[in-house]
């Protein structure tokens, strides 16, 4: 009876071990082909071959050493995201969604190796020094600059522009200073401003919100929301892109040189 029943189960075992070799024959080539861990790209030359990398895919926005513009300053080693091995992984392989950041369209190694290339850059934590005084600079902001009119600090001031929390994390001096000296050198794309000029009634000024084929929406200079027909209209025109004055006609140097302090010291995040 023994012999018998060990007959009836042998197929079933059978079956079992070609199900087991048939799953380690398909996960195999996976396990095989992960990208290699973090370690293997911390040298010298991969470090080198991520700063090429990282002229090619990043330099623009965040300036050829890492140092900020259109992007966040990578110099400081603080990052909103995360500056673990595997979160910066993570933020340079599948950029941040509802930001400019996009994807990057690079092998895993490459990767790796540009996040080799960003951890060297911001070790030091290096922080530039603003040679104005923040606090007559928030006194600028706050009175003679009216900046509050338009931007926000948190939850405190205007919707027109940019909320500049964090804002002295994300940006460089030299970024801050060309932002108030000539803003229309890189606005960006949700505060782009345009003037619609109607056939009848005075031209409006504004941050675009909407448009299609039929009508364009926008929040005027003095936050009002406002909607326009185009066939009601003589001319859209989107030459000058920002709202914001040129403060370099507006301030005298010392006080530019204090606001650039007082933005600078803005590294909270929201």
């Amino acid at each position: 009876m023994a012999f018998g029943n060990s007959n009836r189960i042998r197929p079933r075992s059978v079956r079992r071990s070609l199900s087991l070799a048939a799953c380690a024959a398909f996960f195999t080539p996976v396990l095989l082909t992960q990208p290699p861990g973090p370690s293997s790209f911390d040298t010298p030359e991969s470090r080198e071959q991520g700063r090429s990398l990282f002229q090619t895919h990043c330099a623009y926005c965040h300036g050829a050493r890492g140092e900020g513009g259109r992007g966040v300053d990578l110099t400081t080693g603080v990052y909103r995201h995360g500056g673990s091995d595997a979160e910066l992984y993570a933020t340079i392989r599948n950029g941040i969604p509802g930001t400019e950041m996009p994807t990057v369209r690079a092998t895993n190694d490459e990767v790796w190796k540009m996040v080799s290339f960003v951890k060297s850059i911001g070790a030091g934590g290096v922080v530039e020094s603003a040679p104005g005084d923040r606090v007559a600079g928030k006194a600028v902001y706050d009175g003679k600059g009216k900046c509050a009119a338009c931007h926000s600090i948190g939850a405190e001031g205007g919707i027109l522009g940019p909320n500049l929390a964090g804002v002295g994390r994300r940006r460089n001096l030299a970024y801050l200073r060309e932002s108030l000296v000539t803003p229309e050198a890189d606005v960006p794309v949700l505060y782009r401003a345009i003037q619609v000029m109607p056939k009848t009634g005075p031209p409006v000024r504004g941050i675009r919100l909407n448009e299609d084929d039929l009508s364009i929406q926008l929040r005027d200079s003095q936050n009002n929301l406002r909607s326009f027909f185009k066939e009601e209209l003589k001319e859209i025109r989107r030459d000058k892109p920002s709202l914001m004055p040129a403060y370099g006609d507006v301030l005298n140097a010392q006080e530019l040189e204090n606001l650039v302090a007082y933005l600078s010291s803005l590294r909270e995040t929201l």
